[in-house]
């Protein structure tokens, strides 16, 4: 299945310390968290604890990651010292720059520069580098299939989509099915339709909720910009438990109160079913064997958050730490894991993910070699599962060092005692 993390935002003056929310998000098994800085409170309250952190960037702070010597500085101060007791995996530079005029321009130099940091103490490869978009950087998103970026922001797409190639990073969006329900009926909004809401005339696949909609949307966006390998991260997500007020999205066409549709029943509904969809394994129509990571919004209810009353009402805790509501987080597994490569891959992309990791990952693929001991079974899964496992093996066991494109699997029994693979 896919992986469920949470947004961990500190707009707010009445939060627990980190230490505190370390034990929470321990209690309650959450094993992704993003924040949007580098707090290093936060990140020493996680070290030793295997959850997987993503860091992040300010937009105030993007002019100084202009400079390389600021960013190296900033990596030796704020990266290097927790790593890797603390399981950095994401760098998020900037948050919804296409919104920001002044931010823009500034976020892919300045991805650049975190990248060219990261090379000279040896983390490119374990730490991957993006941005997190608006869904509103696309100009089309129904059907699907005719998902397309806005062209106004190639200035800033066209050098975030060479980058996301070459560094085999995420494309980070924010998807809010919320902020959709003017369009749709509040059951397609909350995974609640019993059959499909509507079929895709260009395509014939069957949508049963906005969320997958929305993510072929971008997907095929991204496919038409040629970039159909660049996996996909969805940094936000969620649904607020009270307020009124206009939302604060232009693509908002509400006539109602957001208050018909805020409350925790709803909130609970969505998160809960957006968990079940994520760790099923199912997908979206369009990419049906695509592994889904999301981070759910937010953590905790941020009573410094601008804007109407529903921003401030998105967390799963109350700042005294009480759930808001019950929401299951699932396990991640325990205890020893290998890197495989999905059965349901292409066999282009699973070797383009093979190339990769015994070339520029630098995997030790000696033992693949005819007449070596784990040349056969000499197939393609085979063969890049070793890769993969070894790559993943000495790159920290994280989720992220099990990637490859959406082609590599985590797993939790021996796979050599389970398939035919040399043992790995």
């Amino acid at each position: 299945g896919g992986k469920v993390g949470v947004d961990y935002g500190t707009d707010a003056n009445n939060l627990p310390s980190p230490d505190q929310v370390s034990d929470l998000v321990k209690k309650h098994n959450i094993q992704y968290l993003r924040i949007y800085d580098s707090d290093p409170k936060v990140l020493k309250s996680l070290s030793n604890t295997g959850i997987e952190l993503m860091v992040g960037v300010h937009n105030d702070d993007l002019s100084k990651f202009q400079f390389q010597s600021y960013v190296d500085s900033w990596v030796k101060n704020s990266i290097l010292p927790y790593y890797q007791a603390t399981k950095i995996t994401d760098i998020s530079v900037g948050v919804e720059v296409t919104d920001s005029p002044d931010a823009a321009n500034l976020a892919v130099p300045a991805m650049r520069n975190v990248v060219s940091a990261l090379k000279k103490v040896g983390l490119q490869d374990r730490i991957k580098v993006s941005t997190p978009l608006s869904f509103g950087v696309l100009s089309k998103s129904y059907p699907p299939s005719d998902g397309a970026f806005d062209g106004s922001h190639d200035n800033v797409l066209g050098p975030l989509l060479d980058f996301l190639e070459e560094n085999q990073s995420p494309f980070m969006v924010n998807l809010y099915p919320f902020y959709a329900i003017g369009d749709s009926s509040l059951d397609a909004v909350l995974f609640k339709s019993p059959s499909s809401i509507f079929v895709d005339p260009n395509t014939g696949f069957s949508y049963k909720n906005i969320f997958d909609a929305q993510l072929d949307a971008v997907h095929f966006a991204l496919a038409k910009r040629k970039s159909r390998s660049i996996p996909i991260i969805v940094t936000e997500t969620g649904w607020p438990t009270r307020g009124s007020g206009r939302h604060r999205l232009a693509m908002a066409s509400l006539d109602n109160d957001d208050d018909s549709y805020a409350s925790i029943d709803n909130a609970q509904t969505y998160n809960t079913n957006l968990i079940r969809h994520v760790t099923d394994g199912s997908g979206t129509p369009a990419r049906p064997d695509e592994e889904l990571v999301v981070y759910i919004f937010s953590l905790f209810n941020e009573n410094l958050k601008q804007g109407p009353e529903t921003e401030r009402n998105f967390g799963l805790f109350y700042p005294d730490m009480r759930s808001v509501y019950n929401l299951v987080f699932p396990g991640k597994g325990t205890g020893r894991s290998w890197c495989v490569a999905s059965s349901q891959a292409s066999n282009s992309a699973l070797q383009n993910a093979l190339d990769w990791a015994c070339g520029p990952g630098k995997a030790d693929c000696s033992a693949l070699q005819p007449d070596q001991q784990c040349f056969q079974p000499n197939n393609l899964v085979s063969h890049a599962s070793f890769a993969f496992n070894n790559y993943y093996q000495k790159n920290g066991l994280t989720d992220q060092a099990c990637r490859f494109g959406g082609t590599g699997i985590v797993v939790y029994n021996d796979p050599s005692k389970s398939i035919t693979l040399c043992r790995i």
